[in-house]
């Protein structure tokens, strides 16, 4: 198998909708970055569009992520400048300034977790395995899932099974939690699956519980409203940003965002106050789909949807 080609492990989504999205500029050096790494298949695309002596940034929270695209992108033998950062991606601003980059010319963000995460019960996601109820991205930060699930609030429960999950009857199922956790702690994710399977015959309730508190793990849309919002304002002009979602929320966040700098007045006064400048131009008004073809090949693509804009 080619170091390019996809790896059967994690199939990257939207590829060539996403490769094609990140233009390479001639008259300048190009700064892109991939704030959500996962296995490289993107930034090995676009790291061989660029130029020798263009920089390539990569963010991911995960050591081992990191270790094994940083041994996958020395196969490409590139002379584009190449830094890892291990962050998470809501550190955007900061920790590009700790290597004097204060503007760029392409960023993006896969927000899927990588099938590694999914697949392997030591990567903490899944009820597919038995593991420990963990689901840190980054596993040097303190809180996990468990930790959320035994001791958080009735009112924070509520607000994660209400919010994250989008479920109605979030009163009931944190009173079941509660009851649960005074019994007995949820310590691995087979807890939590058999938990989920007494107060639910719904199919998808596993999925969608053990997204919501993978999601309050990792305060995942708290970041990607910080990041995106700093990385529109570090965009050089003609820059585009893209974004990959495959939650509701996600999506939502991403499209609020980006409209919102496509327009000249975000205040309801009639006679202007805010003094907004428009500062994107939409790729295209309504997302990016994937096509029938890659749902096939591809089954975790079907519920992605894609935006992206240009700087003006």
């Amino acid at each position: 198998m080619s170091i390019i080609e996809p790896d059967s492990r994690h199939i990257s989504v939207l590829l060539d909708e996403l490769v094609d999205s990140i233009k390479i500029f001639e008259d300048r050096k190009n700064i892109v970055v991939d704030c959500t790494l996962w296995l490289a298949w993107h930034a090995c695309k676009i790291i061989q569009k660029m130029k020798p002596w263009d920089l390539f940034v990569w963010f991911d929270a995960d050591t081992r992520n990191l270790a094994l695209a940083k041994e996958k992108l020395s196969f490409l033998h590139s002379e584009v400048e190449i830094i890892l950062i291990h962050s998470n991606f809501s550190e955007l601003k900061s920790k590009l300034a700790e290597h004097w980059i204060t503007s760029i010319t392409g960023i993006y963000y896969d927000l899927w977790i990588s099938s590694l995460h999914v697949d392997d019960a030591d990567r903490w996601f899944s009820f597919r395995a038995n593991g420990p109820l963990d689901m840190r991205f980054d596993a040097s930060t303190w809180k996990t899932a468990a930790d959320i699930i035994n001791y958080s609030s009735k009112d924070e429960l509520e607000e994660i099974i209400r919010y994250y999950w989008e479920e109605a009857s979030f009163r009931k199922i944190a009173d079941r939690i509660i009851q649960r956790r005074k019994q007995e702690k949820f310590t691995t994710t087979a807890d939590l699956a058999n938990f989920i399977d007494e107060i639910s015959n719904y199919p998808k309730t596993k999925t969608k519980v053990f997204q919501a508190f993978r999601i309050a793990v990792n305060a995942e849309l708290e970041s990607i409203k910080v990041s995106i919002t700093d990385a529109i304002d570090m965009l050089e002009s003609q820059g585009n940003i893209f974004v990959i979602s495959f939650h509701s929320l996600e999506d939502r966040i991403t499209k609020q965002l980006l409209k919102i700098e496509t327009r000249d007045c975000i205040c309801s006064d009639l006679i202007c106050t805010c003094h907004h400048t428009k500062r994107l131009r939409l790729h295209t008004k309504k997302p990016i789909l994937p096509s029938q073809k890659e749902i096939d090949e591809n089954s975790r693509s079907k519920s992605a949807k894609a935006r992206g804009a240009m700087k003006l």
